[in-house]
């Protein structure tokens, strides 16, 4: 038996039965399902969420942001909130996964663009996401969609070419760290970005390995997220009891959604996947033109 609990590959499932354990402790189990059933939509909506953060470049805010902001009518300053706060619970657990059952990273990249994203999502907190409008906000997260989506595409036409992806890289450690930096902050404002960015930079620039691409991904946004929510949380106290209440109901999704997400990337296809993320870019970016397009029809 303890040996077994010694397996790196049963962490993941020890470090979910914790966070259900101490929410369960915390909250009573009754109250625990309650909370839940109280904000089934936000639960529903991180459901489909955790499992894109896991599987794929996307963070959970790229399914959480959207669908608050548009479908939920939830400001977008309590959206960004909740997407870097849930995706420090979920990608955790991806990152837990990914490291427990060694799926390839790109492990000297990883070392290089956690400093830089940390800082970029400090400084975007605390100073550039105050003065951002609205309407800027929601435009930068569909322009970041759009840059998942063309790596992808991108990729796709690689691989009808038949050009082979390459396994090891060596970037330039200037031009990998500005793009960190950069990530940071559009992490600071979206709740998303870091991923993103460098997923799109190793796949575009090097035609990096997806799934080690993918997943060297997640792990610096797991830990971008866990930095952008300590900021939130203790300097600026911005996790308010509304956002508390969306966390309790979707953090026992997550830590279940995030770590199957990257067990299935790491093991199947992911066309059809990528395919549906491309339908929900298309979606999100289309809504956001129209946003743009109305709101200067009635300057």
């Amino acid at each position: 038996m303890i040996d077994k609990l010694r397996q790196p590959a049963t962490w993941p499932f020890y470090f979910t039965l914790f966070i259900y354990a101490a929410l369960i402790w915390m909250q009573g189990f009754s109250s625990a399902l309650l909370q839940i059933l109280q904000e089934v939509e936000v639960a529903a909506t991180m459901a489909l969420g955790s499992f894109v953060a896991g599987g794929t470049a996307l963070g959970g805010g790229a399914v959480a942001f959207p669908v608050m902001t548009k479908v939920l009518h939830i400001e977008p300053s309590t959206a960004k909130v909740f997407s870097l706060a849930i995706q420090s619970f979920g990608m955790t657990a991806a990152t837990i996964t990914i490291l427990c059952r060694r799926i390839p990273i790109y492990t000297n990249l990883v070392i290089l663009a956690l400093p830089m994203s940390a800082l970029g999502v400090a400084l975007s907190l605390v100073y550039i996401a105050p003065m951002s409008p609205r309407l800027v906000v929601k435009s930068i997260f569909s322009f970041l969609l759009l840059c998942f989506a063309v790596t992808m595409l991108l990729r796709w036409w690689r691989k009808a070419h038949h050009q082979e992806s390459a396994q090891h890289i060596n970037p330039s450690k200037i031009r990998f760290m500005l793009v960190a930096f950069i990530g940071g902050i559009a992490s600071g404002l979206v709740g998303s970005g870091s991923d993103i960015a460098l997923f799109a930079l190793l796949v575009i620039a090097y035609n990096a390995d997806i799934k080690k691409a993918t997943a060297t991904s997640v792990v610096v946004m797991a830990f971008t997220s866990l930095v952008g929510s300590a900021i939130n949380a203790w300097h600026l106290n911005a996790i308010t009891p509304q956002i508390e209440s969306y966390l309790l109901a979707a953090i026992p999704i997550v830590v279940v959604g995030a770590p199957l997400g990257a067990y299935v990337c790491s093991k199947v296809k992911v066309g059809q996947l990528v395919s549906f993320l491309l339908f929900l870019i298309v979606l999100e970016v289309s809504f956001t033109s129209y946003e743009l397009w109305y709101q200067n029809v009635n300057i």
